[in-house]
């Protein structure tokens, strides 16, 4: 006797419990464990195998609905596989099944498999337009995050040249300001010799800085097109009523 694993092809007719034939075809892998045992109980091991299989395979099927077959055959037929084997049925042959497999079913039904296949394509074409649906969300997600990221960097940009903005007005500000300091110390040392007191040479530095705008004032006027009209006061000028012949 050869105690080598076997193999076996097998091809079962079975109904779902939603009376939906179908042809199931697989493979079981099996082998001999105690040969005098299984010449006492049996004449054909191989056969009591694939009986215990079939019997196995069509009572998983006919529990569930189509649906539900196809969609987890496999672990239905593991679990009627593993819940047989926990029996004494092959170990009171001698006998040892390793594993039994679904590797493919068909509808025998033609009308059935006709449905059925349009069905199929209906989903396949379904899954098709959610993959395309789902691209096209994908392509608008990835314009939309680059939309965020220039409007981000346009308000880094902008934010960055106002403050630079900022620090060239400082500097520009404080420039001015180290100039005219300088200019007042200046114009203020050089009244020391002729104006011993420091708001005397103050009030110099006021009034040369009053008639220095005023210049600036008269020069911007002339270079224009506009009229000026000026007042006695502005310019010190007194009207007198001059005496006539009568009142010598």
């Amino acid at each position: 006797f050869d105690l080598r694993a076997r193999m076996m092809y097998f091809q079962f007719d079975v109904r779902t419990n939603d009376n939906v034939p179908l042809r199931v075809e697989g493979s079981i892998f099996w082998r001999l464990t105690d040969v005098s045992l299984t010449v006492v109980t049996t004449q054909d091991p191989a056969g009591d195998v694939m009986f215990k299989a079939r019997n196995a395979v069509v009572d998983a099927v006919s529990k569930v609905d189509l649906e539900t077959f196809m969609a987890s055959f496999q672990s239905l037929i593991q679990a009627a596989f593993e819940e047989q084997v926990a029996g004494d049925f092959y170990s009171e042959r001698g006998v040892q099944v390793d594993s039994l497999e679904i590797t493919k079913y068909d509808v025998t039904d033609d009308t059935i498999s006709e449905t059925l296949n349009l069905l199929i394509e209906e989903a396949t074409s379904r899954l098709n337009q959610i993959e395309a649906l789902n691209s096209d969300i994908d392509v608008e997600k990835a314009v939309l995050t680059a939309d965020i990221w220039l409007a981000n960097a346009q308000t880094e940009l902008i934010q960055t040249q106002a403050t630079n903005e900022r620090l060239v007005a400082a500097q520009e500000g404080e420039y001015e300001g180290v100039a005219l300091a300088y200019s007042v110390r200046t114009f203020l040392e050089g009244l020391e010799g002729s104006l011993s007191s420091f708001d005397d040479r103050l009030a110099m530095y006021r009034l040369h800085k009053k008639l220095e705008s005023q210049n600036q004032r008269t020069e911007a006027i002339g270079a224009g097109q506009a009229t000026l009209f000026m007042r006695s006061t502005d310019l010190n000028m007194e009207f007198a009523k001059l005496p006539t012949h009568k009142e010598y």
